[in-house]
């Protein structure tokens, strides 16, 4: 599935941004786990859920909402 959007160019530094962040903090997750660094385990999941929450917010910004998904009508 493809979807299309247009989205500013400060949007998409901070788009291409977090997806970078969160393919970093997944790869940190996976070492943490590997050597049982529960700090470390942490650490990653908070940075994951930043990076996206960051690309949700994005998406969302710039993408239409319609009465059928749950927006006022």
């Amino acid at each position: 599935m493809t979807i299309t959007i247009t989205i500013s160019e400060q949007d998409s530094r901070l788009l291409n941004s977090s997806i970078v962040g969160y393919r970093s903090a997944n790869a940190d997750m996976d070492n943490a786990i590997e050597s049982e660094n529960w700090c470390a385990i942490n650490t990653a999941q908070d940075n994951r859920s930043l990076h996206a929450n960051t690309i949700a917010l994005i998406i969302n910004k710039h993408t239409d909402a319609v009465a059928e998904q749950g927006a006022k009508a």
